[in-house]
């Protein structure tokens, strides 16, 4: 007989041959051991397509089907039947259980389902599965899976966010940014990471470690410091910060603690990267505690200013002066 239609043999299969073509099943079967094997390949891998069953359950139920077409159809003796079958459930064994492993999984466990979240026109608060906050600033994006994983909180950031971690020792929170990692148990930090320009982490509570994308770096910070990367050099450095300062744009207000002019002339051209100078005439050696409204327009935060410190300002050139306020 030589060959034979392999569409009769996936009628066989699936049990919808007819009666001359059981007959000719049977006649191929007779002619080698090796038509049994095929035919014990062929259903196999039928079986593993269809349905991922249980290994022991899939080599059950396959194994029966073929002893009793074999028996019913007398096309080899039951020794080699026999021989034939427990080489074949060795070797689906081993394959049903790599399939399990490496296959099981991509096959039948549903993707983590990931939400954006982007802060456009104005900052918003998002909420995790964990209940941890982020709070991010105007222009900045945030990617999390709608279920974590079982051994660590991973989200992503793009932009500037405020985060306030809930505190799991057993499941570390990772923020993956452009060029740094923020590894924490439970805190509050502000991260700022935007392709083509510094990252930055600043701690204002807890425990962080960071680390860089570039080159596996890595420092702790303790309440009180800021990591600085630079991605056109790839140094990571720390230094000490205001972390509430740095947070003003999440807290709305900006804290001052015994802070002289030139103190205060800082922290406004930190917060809205301008440039400032400092008229003659102002008396450096006064200083000044407590808080001011944050706006995300620094006229409107030196208007405030200016109504509680004896200051005034003008604008010239892209350049803003602060001079004694005249009684």
């Amino acid at each position: 007989m030589g060959q034979i239609s392999e569409d009769i043999l996936i009628r066989f299969v699936n049990n919808t041959c007819t009666d001359d073509e059981l007959l000719a099943v049977k006649e191929w079967l007779d002619e080698s051991d090796e038509n049994v094997v095929k035919l014990l390949e062929l259903e196999r891998m039928s079986a593993l397509a269809s349905t991922l069953r249980d290994d022991s359950e899939t080599r059950r139920r396959i194994r029966d089907k073929i002893q009793l077409r074999i028996d019913n159809a007398g096309t080899i003796n039951r020794y080699r039947a026999r021989r034939l079958i427990m080489r074949w459930t060795a070797s689906v064994a081993a394959t049903v259980a790599i399939l399990f492993t490496a296959g099981y999984f991509v096959l039948r466990e549903p993707q983590v389902k990931m939400i954006r979240v982007a802060a456009l026109s104005e900052s918003r608060c998002v909420t995790l599965p964990d209940s941890s906050l982020v709070y991010l600033n105007v222009n900045s994006e945030l990617r999390y899976p709608a279920q974590f994983a079982k051994d660590t909180r991973r989200v992503e950031l793009n932009g500037e966010g405020y985060f306030e971690v809930r505190s799991n020792r057993s499941k570390p929170f990772v923020v993956a940014g452009e060029y740094l990692d923020v590894t924490v148990l439970g805190t509050q930090f502000n991260f700022i990471s935007r392709q083509g320009h510094t990252s930055s982490v600043s701690l204002k509570e807890g425990l962080v470690e960071v680390s860089s994308n570039e080159n596996n770096e890595g420092v702790a910070l303790i309440p009180g410091q800021k990591a600085s990367y630079d991605y056109s050099t790839g140094l990571l450095t720390v230094c000490e910060t205001k972390a509430a300062v740095d947070a003003a744009w999440h807290d709305r207000i900006i804290p001052f603690e015994k802070a002289n002019m030139a103190d205060i002339r800082d922290i406004l051209k930190q917060l809205y990267n301008v440039e400032i100078e400092l008229d003659s005439n102002l008396d450096l050696s006064k200083t000044y505690s407590g808080v001011t409204v944050y706006f995300d327009e620094i006229d409107s935060t030196l208007n405030r200013l200016s109504h509680t410190l004896p200051i005034t300002y003008t604008k010239s050139n892209n350049t803003i002066t602060i001079s004694t306020r005249k009684k």
